[in-house]
């Protein structure tokens, strides 16, 4: 089985936008699902980096976690003319411009459970799945406050549907940079101030879909229909449950139970590294 390089990003600038602590720490369930996110990847698929900028890597190194990405961990520098706070996920464009395809992006939150060779197999563009063009997430050209010497391509398609990013594959080095060019150039001559979603999808998902078409690129889906996704057993997204893991105190710690409990069983040599941490009870 051939491997496959997958990558995790942690970039800590929107953190400390919201937030007055002067040190970066991350919910308990966060954590846990990260370190079992990169070691079932490691164990399905192949090798994993961390991304992260380097509050992120005094972060992981300081709970001891630096080994648990084989593949390494390597900074990342996300300008400050790109605000964190209109485009919180700015530090996945900027690790994907770091890094060198055929590899997958992957989220924190998710996990992946199964090796996913077949999927990607033959595909210039692998994601979990498209997304229909709501007007209220994905708003047309006229909507963005954008510099006056910004431009939209004029060859890029609207109506192309949107790609959700929460796991990416690409298999070309120069697509990707075109892809993450455009959108680093997106958010540079972007003038908004306030986060409203639309911003950040449009520069992480919907130009993702626009330069593939732009390029003759076909892109793939792990899963083509929303029903195919309640049905399958190849991945674990966190995505809204998230929220009710910090309110709700019961489902905390019976969902850290679990994943304690899998990373204890699967990976018994960092039963201790999980213990230190204190997040399991």
């Amino acid at each position: 089985m051939k491997d496959i390089e997958g990558f995790h990003i942690l970039w800590t600038a929107p953190y400390f936008e919201k937030s007055k602590d002067d040190t970066y720490s991350m919910q308990d369930y966060e954590l846990l699902t990260m370190i079992l996110s990169a070691l079932m990847w490691r164990k399905m698929n192949g090798p994993i980096t961390l991304y992260g900028d380097a509050r992120a890597i005094d972060y992981v190194e300081g709970q001891g976690l630096s080994h648990i990405w084989n593949g390494g961990i390597k900074e990342i520098q996300v300008p400050d003319s790109i605000s964190p706070g209109v485009f919180w996920a700015a530090g996945k464009l900027y690790a994907l411009k770091a890094a060198h395809m055929p590899a997958v992006m992957v989220d924190l939150d998710l996990i992946v459970w199964k090796n996913i060779g077949e999927y990607i197999a033959g595909t210039d563009i692998c994601a979990i799945h498209r997304e229909g063009i709501y007007p209220d997430v994905y708003p047309g050209r006229d909507f963005f406050n954008m510099d006056s010497s910004y431009s939209f391509d004029p060859l890029w398609s609207w109506d192309v549907p949107p790609v959700n990013t929460c796991m990416l594959y690409m298999a070309k080095e120069q697509f990707k940079n075109y892809y993450v060019d455009s959108s680093i150039q997106f958010m540079e001559n972007c003038r908004e101030t306030e986060e409203n979603l639309c911003h950040m999808v449009f520069a992480e998902q919907r130009l993702l879909a626009m330069c593939a078409a732009r390029k003759g690129k076909i892109i793939a889906s792990f899963f083509p229909e929303a029903a195919d996704i309640e049905r399958q057993d190849v991945f674990t997204h966190l995505w809204g449950y998230k929220n009710i893991l910090k309110f709700n105190y019961g489902k905390r710690v019976e969902f850290n139970g679990r994943l304690c409990e899998r990373i204890e069983r699967e990976f018994p040599e960092e039963a201790d590294v999980i213990r230190e941490l204190h997040v399991c009870r």
